[in-house]
């Protein structure tokens, strides 16, 4: 009501502002200016030209009659009469009407094409927006999930439903709303032509790209066919793209675990045929040889002893990274002493160890944290071996602890050769070993990605400082905080 009202009341200020403007001009030829009815004819056809361009036919047709009746009574002889008669009248009047006419059949046209330019503008903008808002995304099931809320807020739709075939499930903009049933989508997917389908005031789109179809999506809501269909369009290349990624991570990650499998096979057999091949050595040796002195006996059982520590070091470390693998590991944290654990470890890597010395700096007052005692052990024991493993026999290592941002850190620092820049975010992966160090140095590759997922699995972390050739600084840490019993790795 109260917008009839004001429309009302906008046609009824238009008219009185023609018909003051037409006798404004009346005033102005008649006092003020003294011109030719041809000028005042023109005048006349200027203002009809502009109303017609601004405003609907009808104001133009009333200031064509308006002005056709005030030239006649005021512009052309008897002054002060109306003449119909005259062919100067009825040409001023048929100049009057066919301008206000034409100008405004024009200026509706140009109108019209101004309001579908901006129409189309705003589609296209939408439809930018929906293509941006869907490439956020990669995840089949994610795409699917939030698409019909996506177009329903963009595109101002009461409701939206989606259908997935890969999945054969719907979804909902309003999950309280349900649009259409599962059946008809399903019926709406198997359709094999593009073309949109009402029903009740319901737009269906089967979702196409070629010959496959991908669902379907439905639509509550005014829009333009186009509009439905390039939607439907942007969805289908959408949950393609996202399930080709799916496709292509799957096929990546069955690489990645093939490469991985082959380089522990290649590792481990080759890591373990050689002290295997050490240990049938010297058993061919004291067989062989029954009158060896007790001596040369002595060292064939060391080579035994040795070779069978080794092997059970790599086979140790393969099982734990196969339990990191499966998730199997669990932390049981409790206060404990950092002091203690490291002389553990200090202790059990001794065969390592050799005739280094190892510079343990550890302040009286250090305090316990929450770790898994066992864990951390084996943590440290592996940093332990890989420094003794890369730097001279000899060369002295240095075990510091200390208190720092709210974090308990412990380092190993070793004087070998170092690690180069590029490589320092590679040595935690596994199975990678150092580019200048594979020749020389057995192992397999995964001391450092179990001492990385331990620390992981504790809140804490592990970082190197390296400046080749000066060794290398490896730092784990522990949060000061409580950690629940259980929490698995």
């Amino acid at each position: 009501m109260e917008k009839n009202t004001a429309r009302i009341s906008a046609a009824v200020l238009r008219y009185a502002g023609l018909t003051l403007l037409a006798f404004l001009l009346v005033f102005v030829f008649r006092r003020l200016l003294r011109v030719n009815p041809t000028t005042v004819a023109l005048s006349f056809l200027v203002l009809i030209l502009i109303t017609a361009s601004r405003w609907r036919l009808a104001y133009s047709l009333y200031l064509s009659l308006l002005c056709a009746l005030l030239y006649n009574v005021f512009f052309l002889p008897p002054i002060g009469r109306i003449t119909i008669r005259d062919p100067q009248n009825l040409v001023a009047l048929a100049a009057f009407l066919c301008a206000s006419f034409l100008v405004s059949h024009l200026s509706d046209r140009e109108h019209s094409e101004a309001e579908l330019s901006e129409i189309r503008h705003r589609e296209v903008q939408h439809l930018y927006e929906f293509s941006q808002e869907l490439l956020l995304h990669d995840d089949l099931s994610t795409i699917a999930r939030i698409t019909p809320s996506i177009a329903a807020e963009i595109f101002g739709f009461r409701a939206v439903a989606l259908y997935v075939r890969d999945g054969d499930t719907a979804y909902y903009s309003d999950p309280e709303y349900e649009l259409v049933s599962l059946s008809e989508l399903k019926n709406a997917a198997h359709a094999t032509d593009p073309t949109v389908t009402v029903i009740d005031g319901i737009h269906l789109v089967p979702l196409l790209l070629g010959m496959r179809s991908m669902g379907a999506i439905a639509f509550r809501g005014e829009q333009s066919t186009n509009i439905y269909e390039a939607i439907g369009t942007l969805v289908a290349i959408a949950l393609e793209r996202a399930a080709a990624l799916e496709r292509t991570s799957h096929m990546e990650a069955a690489r990645e675990s093939e490469r991985l499998h082959s380089a522990l096979l290649d590792s481990v057999t080759h890591d373990l045929r050689t002290p295997l091949t050490s240990i049938r050595a010297a058993a061919t040796t004291l067989i062989s040889q029954p009158q060896m002195s007790h001596h040369q006996r002595l060292e064939m059982y060391a080579v035994v002893d040795e070779e069978s520590f080794r092997l059970d070091r790599l086979i140790g470390q393969a099982i734990e990274m196969a339990q990191l693998d499966a998730a199997s590991i669990h932390v049981q944290a409790r206060p404990e002493s950092m002091r203690e654990i490291i002389e553990v470890a200090l202790e059990e890597a001794q065969p390592l160890l050799d005739d280094r010395t190892v510079d343990v700096d550890i302040p009286e007052n250090m305090p316990d944290v929450a770790m898994d005692r066992r864990l951390v052990g084996r943590a440290l024991h592996h940093l332990i071996e890989n420094a003794a493993m890369y730097s001279p026999s000899g060369s002295p290592l240095r075990i510091g602890s200390r208190v720092e941002d709210h974090r308990l850190l412990v380092s190993v620092e070793d004087h070998g050769s170092g690690i180069e820049d590029f490589e320092q975010p590679l040595i935690f992966n596994k199975f990678y070993r150092g580019r200048n160090q594979k020749p020389g140095i057995s192992g397999t590759g995964m001391g450092l990605a179990i001492v990385k997922a331990i620390m992981v699995a504790h809140g804490g972390g592990i970082e190197v400082h390296s400046r080749p050739p000066q060794g290398a600084l490896f730092t784990i840490w522990l949060p000061f905080k409580s950690h629940r019993p259980g929490d698995s790795v």
